[in-house]
């Protein structure tokens, strides 16, 4: 392997660790979030909370008019100028476009709130909660726009300490106490408006006195609304659709069906989606990496992008072996008995979610060269293939059939990038004979969990899925080391982290007993 090849796989190691760090905390805590209100309130009254949070986070993407994007592209490029003065109106002009239009989306919503809860989802228990979370419209609004601003700074530790960690500690901690207090399913409401709340007041300080001063500077600003509006209009469209691809089957099971339904099925999305914690915490540096080597050659781009593939799926593919064989149990433990109706949704979004890792990181692939048209026509046909999979299939499956929608949606989105790839970049993301290893080494340990189980019982207990985890995952481990192994770049990887953290010296004796002892 080339140093071209080694330094991206170590930036990516790097980053992902860090990423990681940030996102399994935010992940953590905003499960944790979920499950709390979902074992407080029960599964009615959280699918009634699920349906107003996709009422919300819709209206809120239409809101922040996508200038996010804008404000991090043209930044960096005023500040290499020394221009601080168009900085200064930009990020003005950024605030002129938003604040308007999401005072006036909040209006709309939180008058709305009946016509929306009645007359569309025949729900009047919704009225209070897309009330009360319509306020996070404005303030969401505000604290987008003064961290993305931080993030055109390259200061990306205030919007990873502050949104990804600190607005779910609040959100967290003030919806357990009113919880505790008695104020039921609406306790949730009022937490997630008091984070996004605490949040915008924390990015404004962040921007102003870390970062800035920026909107009270004694700058002349230089503004520029057109220009960010013709960067950010096009963006608008697929951060549109996105949003509603990834809320479809939550309100078409709110119109076809009832809270119960809605709110087993948030109990299984969420499940399936952290099995994708390493594939977008590797992804998060991608785009910079692949970009990088391109310019080289594509030999390194497709050395690169095949080894985080193999990284993401050697630790995917465990985790979804275990999801798939204890859907019931982990939702039993996690979420509570009555949510153990939704195992079988568990399973199918598990299944689409390990075919987005396993395609790996083609989308990143496509943005680093331009191709975003292509990630545009994806969404869309993916957003339509949901709809009419949901609408046909809710009616008679009724959770299942939301699922089986968000998987093959899912699915076809990553077979798409992922034939684009090979044709325009002439690139293939999959390592095949490093992935047939990985899949024969999870499943053998997958055979001994079920012998197990078979012999010794006749029901599978809840507890069992403790012992019979760390079982499979231990020999997992070792069954890797001794067939797969630790490549050279691996091992590199590795030393390039103890280096960076100090501990160098201690992950080279560890490299060494694994030589030695596998």
């Amino acid at each position: 392997m080339g140093d071209a090849d080694q330094k991206a796989l170590n930036a990516l190691a790097k980053g992902a660790g860090v990423t990681a760090i940030g996102m399994g905390i935010s992940k953590v805590l905003t499960y944790l979030y979920r499950v709390s209100i979902a074992r407080f309130v029960g599964p009615e009254a959280y699918g009634q909370l699920s349906t107003a949070l996709m009422v919300v986070g819709i209206a809120s993407t239409v809101a922040y008019l996508a200038l996010g994007s804008g404000l991090k592209k043209f930044i960096p490029e005023f500040r290499s100028r020394d221009d601080f003065a168009s900085i200064k109106g930009i990020v003005i002009s950024a605030l002129q476009l938003t604040v308007p239009v999401s005072i006036i989306i909040f209006l709309a919503v939180f008058f709305g709130a009946e016509f929306i809860a009645v007359t569309i989802f025949e729900n009047p228990k919704l009225v209070p909660l897309i009330k009360i979370l319509s306020f996070t419209i404005p303030a969401g609004t505000l604290s987008r726009l003064f961290f993305d601003t931080t993030l055109g700074f390259n200061k990306i530790i205030y919007k990873t300490g502050t949104v990804r960690i600190f607005q779910n500690i609040v959100q967290l901690g003030t919806t357990l106490i009113l919880l505790l207090m008695g104020f039921k399913v609406v306790s949730a409401a009022y937490g997630w408006l008091l984070g996004t709340v605490v949040a915008a007041i924390l990015g404004f300080y962040f921007m102003e006195k870390k970062v800035g001063p920026i909107l009270f500077s004694k700058t002349k600003p230089s503004y520029h609304r057109k220009k960010l509006l013709r960067f950010s209009t096009p963006l608008l469209l697929s951060g549109i659709i996105g949003t509603l691809l990834g809320w479809a089957d939550t309100g078409l099971l709110q119109y076809f069906m009832e809270d119960l339904e809605v709110g087993l099925y948030n109990a299984a999305l969420p499940t399936a989606i952290l099995i994708l914690l390493p594939h977008k915490a590797i992804g998060s540096l991608a785009i910079t990496s692949f970009s990088e080597l391109k310019e080289r050659d594509k030999e390194s781009v497709e050395s690169s992008i095949q080894r985080a593939t193999y990284w993401v799926f050697s630790l995917v593919f465990p985790t979804f072996l275990i999801m798939l064989l204890f859907s019931d149990k982990i939702l039993q433990i996690l979420w509570g008995s009555e949510y153990t109706q939704a195992s079988i949704a568990l399973s199918i979004l598990a299944t689409g979610y390990l075919i987005d890792a396993l395609v790996g990181r083609v989308g990143s692939l496509l943005q680093s060269e331009g191709h975003t048209k292509y990630i545009l026509y994806n969404n869309t046909a993916a957003l339509t293939l949901n709809i009419i999979l949901n609408i046909i299939l809710i009616p008679p499956y009724g959770i299942a059939g939301a699922a089986i929608a968000t998987a093959t949606s899912t699915i076809l989105t990553n077979v798409l990038m992922y034939i684009e790839v090979r044709k325009k970049e002439g690139i293939n993301s999959i390592p095949h004979k490093k992935i047939s290893k990985i899949v024969l080494t999870g499943l053998i340990p997958l055979s001994i969990i079920i012998t197990l189980d078979t012999i010794l019982f006749t029901n599978t207990p809840y507890w069992f899925l403790i012992p019979a985890g760390t079982t499979y995952i231990t020999t997992y481990i070792l069954l890797f080391l001794k067939t797969i192994g630790l490549g050279e770049e691996e091992k590199e990887v590795f030393l390039r982290i103890g280096e960076i953290t100090g501990t160098k010296d201690k992950v080279k004796k560890i490299l060494a007993t694994i030589e030695r002892r596998i």
